[in-house]
């Protein structure tokens, strides 16, 4: 919870000390853990104060105090022992007031002490008065003289003395003499700031406060508004306390009436806390606007027009009526003015003279004319405007056409502007039309209404719409134009809603769907194009070890354990066959075993189950000579024929069926001349390493003759097990 500043420097020596040699004092540890009485760590700090003494190694330590953070209970300071008459004030502080003191006196110790071993109980004075620690722990019982504590004896000479006056259970103020007197009254009184008492007001004694209020709001790390039961009243009397630590106000947060804003760096994070302290509105000297019977703002209002409607006004009241020399002190109505004599006051009708007593100093046709009294601006007294009570946000404007008059237009909705609808002024949606053609508005970091139109624009013309650029090349225009990042995306991400609805379709001119694009991220349309290029193929499926549990006939998938791509019909999975060699030969006249052509298998690519079906063709250009054909399964020999100078073709079929051992094989050959033969058997070669099936010949002599491998093929059936 001191992540927010809290720093602590220790200085470990002077220059100067360390100049003449001089040792740094010896430092006592003291570590504990601190604990409130429910069992939870205490968190807080500690406030550590001494006065001037001098240690047990003759160092001289100056009158100071030292902060020290208590964080998940956790205390640890290094002090210098002072068991020599003098002692350590500590006072525990949390939740932004002192939660209790006590006073330490610290040996000097090689190893870590607790708590117990330096708080101090002190000893009853002789009159049997004392202090304790406050926590009620056990600790070294010291008896400290008064002499001994610095600048005790002048302090208590200092202390208010009692008068003759004193008295229990009253209120006590200071007299002229600097003596603590009783202030005398009713219990029921209230106590005036110069001691005197008298009864208390109705409307109130003071201002309330509120202690510990939770400010209403999310507290997730991004929320920045939080709401008060009440409005601070001064808002300056507002004390934010997070996690703790006092918050400073127009630094890290702003008040407006009830509402707390937090800037952007200092929104309170998830498990943070926040306490409010702060002052209410004094009920007996409110502040702000005046309502009812009086107008203006408190402290100073004024008594609203028409409140005062006749002569029966309180003598209390602290008004005089001027009864403009009537024969009655009070009268009935039937002694009230006429309506001529009225007019006469008005200035309107009579004439001036000693004797009328209804022509007034008032009368505009004196010489003495008065400065108007002061009135509302939307009243009676105006003839052209419309009486009305103006309340805060209102504008007077002119109004109606007979005639047209000033009258109160109130304060619009909030995010509404002034504008003109061609007759009077009105609060309306804004429009703005600064920003240059095709410009989207939106709201920038700093919360004004803002515009790229570089970056973000729209060609109404036709239709187009780009972003990150403003080319306006098509209906939609992605493109990330920061170089920095580089990077242009796209996010179609399901509703919470989605169900099976489509997460993006794809419509032609008459509204008709072509594609859509299922909520599990399944595409489906008509036909699909592509073309492949010299570096990319135009389908890749990068596969998975396993087949998919859910599938319907018709769909095709790669898988990557078995090396083989699988399709599904009537229900169940299928291989494709895969052609892993299919080409033409050489030729050879030489009479050493030559080879005509070969097909690698990759190592591991063959797994048991698989099959291979290989197939090859010979040709014997020329009659002289005889000639021998044979074929390879790594080093296993599966075909040897031998054939007369008279053969013109041969060739045959090799299956091999592959399990965890090797291969076990049947072939096929024959020739024009040549007889059919068949033969099976095994062959060990691993599966692990590459597998070459090699196709050779050679000449029975000496010949201008030649043996040709005319084609060969070799497929593998992946393995696949059905239900």
């Amino acid at each position: 919870m001191f992540a927010c500043g809290w720093k602590f420097r220790l200085l470990a020596g002077m220059t100067f000390g360390l100049a003449l040699g001089w040792a740094d004092p010896a430092l006592t540890t003291v570590q504990d853990t601190l604990y409130k009485a429910n069992g939870t760590p205490f968190s807080g700090f500690m406030l550590i104060q001494w006065q001037s003494f001098e240690a047990a190694d003759a160092s001289n330590i100056a009158t100071s105090n030292l902060t020290v953070p208590i964080v998940n209970g956790v205390i640890y300071v290094q002090l210098v022992p002072n068991a020599n008459g003098s002692s350590y004030a500590v006072r525990y502080v949390s939740d932004g007031k002192t939660q209790f003191q006590e006073i330490w006196v610290v040996p000097a110790s090689a190893t870590p002490l607790g708590l117990s071993n330096v708080r101090v109980t002190v000893a009853p004075s002789s009159s049997g008065s004392g202090t304790g620690t406050g926590g009620g722990s056990t600790g070294q019982d010291t008896s400290i003289p008064e002499p001994s504590v610095v600048e005790l004896l002048a302090d208590l000479a200092m202390r208010p003395q009692r008068g003759a006056g004193y008295a229990p259970s009253q209120a006590v103020y200071i007299d002229s003499a600097g003596l603590l007197e009783a202030v005398s009254g009713n219990p029921t009184y209230c106590v005036l700031v110069n001691g005197t008492s008298g009864p208390c007001g109705s409307a109130g004694t003071g201002p309330g406060f509120v202690d510990g209020e939770t400010p209403a709001g999310l507290i997730n790390g991004t929320n920045a508004v939080f709401t008060l039961a009440n409005p601070p009243a001064p808002a300056t009397s507002l004390a934010l306390y997070r996690n703790g630590l006092l918050e400073e106000q127009n630094v890290d947060y702003s008040v407006a009436g009830n509402t707390i804003t937090f800037a952007p760096a200092s929104a309170p994070l998830a498990g943070d806390t926040l306490m409010a302290t702060y002052r209410l509105v004094d009920a007996g000297n409110p502040v702000g606007l005046a309502g009812g019977a009086l107008s203006g703002y408190f402290p100073n209002p004024t008594l609203a027009a028409g409140v005062i409607v006749d002569a029966n006004v309180s003598a209390t009241a602290g008004i005089e009526e001027y009864k403009l020399a009537l024969n009655y002190p009070t009268h009935s109505n039937v002694n009230d003015p006429t309506a001529g004599q009225k007019a006469a006051l008005a200035g309107t009708a009579g004439s001036p003279s000693a004797t009328n007593l209804y022509v007034t100093a008032a009368d505009s046709r004196l010489a003495d004319a008065r400065t108007p009294l002061a009135h509302n601006l939307l009243s009676s007294a105006h003839a052209d405007t419309v009486a009305a009570s103006p309340t805060r946000g209102d504008l007077i404007v002119a109004q109606g056409t007979s005639p047209a008059l000033w009258a109160r237009l109130p304060l619009g909705a909030a995010n509404r502007c002034l504008m003109s609808n061609g007759a009077d002024a009105v609060w309306n949606a804004c429009l703005y039309t600064a920003f240059p053609q095709g410009s989207i508005p939106f709201v920038d970091a700093n919360g004004n209404l803002a515009q790229n139109s570089t970056q973000f624009s729209w060609d109404n013309g036709n239709r187009r719409l780009s972003v990150g650029n403003n080319s306006d090349s098509t209906t939609l225009y992605l493109w990330d134009a920061q170089t920095s990042v580089g990077l242009t995306t796209l996010v179609v991400r399901a509703g919470q809603g989605q169900g099976s609805a489509p997460l993006s379709r794809w419509l032609d001119p008459s509204g008709n769907e072509l594609a859509h694009v299922d909520p599990d991220g399944r595409v489906l349309g008509p036909s699909f194009h592509a073309a492949t290029s010299a570096t990319l193929a135009a389908w890749e499926d990068t596969g998975s070890a396993t087949d998919p549990t859910s599938r319907s006939d018709g769909d095709a998938w790669y898988n990557t354990a078995s090396l083989a791509r699988k399709t599904a019909e009537g229900g169940e999975v299928h291989t494709a066959p895969q052609v892993l060699c299919s080409a033409t030969g050489t030729a050879t006249s030489s009479t050493a075993l030559t080879s005509l052509g070969t097909c690698t298998i990759p190592a591991g690519f063959l797994q048991p189950g698989d099959r291979a079906d290989i197939r090859f063709d010979y040709s014997h250009e020329g009659t002289t000579t005889g000639l021998t054909l044979e074929v390879h399964w790594g080093s296993t020999v599966v075909v040897s024929r031998a054939a007369t100078a008279s053969e013109t073709a041969a060739g045959g079929r090799l299956d091999a069926g592959v399990d965890s051992i090797g291969a076990h094989w049947r072939v096929e050959s024959w020739g024009a001349a040549l007889a059919f033969a068949a033969s099976a058997g095994s062959a060990s070669d691993s599966l692990a390493a590459p597998l070459t099936v090699s196709f050779l010949g050679r000449m029975a002599a000496s010949t201008s003759d030649t043996v040709t491998l005319r084609s060969f093929t070799v497929v593998r059936y992946p393995a696949q097990q059905n239900p």
